[in-house]
């Protein structure tokens, strides 16, 4: 015991940068050790349906990262908030036992706005205003505060959870947003906070396992719903910090939904889809932005690689464009325009990808008229000349004469 207390006192005393390296190393661990034990008790994914991936994986980012997350803190000064582990603990249970026996919307929902009350009444973490969003001057929310609180988290844990559906894409996600959120403490020239650094490289400690580059062809660990949902709170948490304190404040809330963008704009545009065709805005699909770019023909990591890059590249545009003075009016148009620009991009992608899984043509007649579909063309019935399979001669008959309706 008193070997472990001097570590743990010489820890106590050291700078958030090597504490953070004992959480990396150790959520790393975690992932070894974990393995095993997961696939004995089930706790792996399997193959099928909406998953390509190949092979049995260990659905064990989350409880590696929370590992991480509590030994890091239990080791330096300043690093434990019991609300905070109490928060992610919350959602990690529910998480897993969702991955093992899985569990109802309704009940994860519970959960969700459970550990959001957590962090909001016991934490005291709120948004108490949207920033002056309008150019009219700040927005309080008031009385609204809450709620509105409330429904932004749990709100991002779905979309954050929405959002892991290929190798490194949350795992990204989320390292982007925590540099950014750092990078924007350190600019505002404030201290930044030791559980940010901790957090981060309990992140990067897992997705050493779970993002694909050259010495890794694919992941050896997933995060499942017990990760995403524990990264979705975990970055609400932090996020809301950032908006905290008035005028002093490290960025404000368009500012942030700029670092956060990827997740909740793909999310938000895909309810809004499926709510226009008349479906239900909560069942899964295969239309999320990495789905459409899978389709195209990009491999898991390219795919990957390339949207972690553009929520990197909208973070830095609200974090940089915060500390430059550019108005939050200016960000929230800005903003608008993106989501805009990405529900047009996407809800075209759909389209292609309708008409090119359409059943395969027979006839030169059904060739021509899936590439209209494709194209926007009027169909080979509503033109004036008659396609003729029989010949395959377009527009013509056996003898080479044209003949028209």
């Amino acid at each position: 015991m008193a070997l472990i207390e001097d570590i743990l006192g010489y820890f106590g005393n050291a700078s958030p940068v090597l504490v953070s390296g004992g959480g990396l190393a150790f959520t790393a661990l975690l992932i070894h050790l974990l393995s095993k034990p997961a696939e004995r008790v089930g706790l792996i994914d399997r193959p099928g349906g909406r998953k390509t991936h190949e092979g049995l994986v260990p659905l064990t980012g989350g409880l590696a990262i929370y590992g991480g997350f509590v030994f890091a803190s239990s080791c330096g000064t300043g690093i434990v908030s019991p609300i905070l582990l109490l928060g992610m603990g919350l959602v990690l249970v529910v998480g897993l036992i969702d991955d093992l026996y899985g569990l109802s919307a309704r009940f994860r929902l519970v959960a969700e706005i459970c550990a959001a009350l957590i962090m909001v009444v016991w934490g005291g973490k709120m948004i108490h205003d949207l920033g002056d969003i309008v150019g009219t001057g700040s927005l309080r929310l008031g009385l609204f505060a809450i709620p509105f609180t409330v429904l932004c988290t749990v709100g991002f844990i779905n979309a954050f959870n929405m959002s892991d559906g290929i190798d490194g894409l949350a795992s990204g996600c989320a390292i982007t947003a925590m540099s950014w959120f750092i990078v924007a403490t350190w600019l505002a020239g404030q201290p930044i906070n030791p559980k940010e650094w901790v957090l981060l490289a309990a992140i990067l400690g897992f997705a050493a396992y779970n993002v694909r580059h050259p010495l890794r062809k694919k992941a050896s660990a997933f995060l499942g719903d017990s990760g995403s949902m524990l990264l979705g709170f975990a970055l609400s948490w932090v996020a809301i910090q950032m908006v905290e304190g008035g005028p002093n404040r490290i960025l404000s809330p368009i500012a942030v939904a700029w670092v956060l963008a990827l997740p909740v704009i793909d999310t938000v545009r895909l309810m809004l889809q499926r709510g226009l065709r008349g479906g239900n805005p909560f069942v899964a699909d295969r239309e999320h932005l990495h789905h459409i770019l899978l389709r195209k023909n990009l491999t898991p990591g390219q795919t990957s690689w390339l949207l972690v890059g553009i929520n990197g590249v909208l973070g830095a545009i609200g974090v940089m464009s915060h500390h430059l003075g550019v108005p939050d009016s200016w960000l929230t148009v800005g903003f608008i325009g993106i989501f805009a620009m990405h529900y047009r991009l996407t809800t075209y992608g759909c389209r292609l990808d309708q008409a090119d899984s359409a059943i395969q043509p027979s006839t030169v007649s059904e060739s021509l008229n899936a590439l209209s579909v494709r194209h926007c063309l009027p169909k080979t019935a509503e033109l004036p000349m008659e396609v003729s399979p029989t010949s395959g001669d377009i527009g013509g008959s056996r003898d080479g004469r044209l003949r028209r309706h």
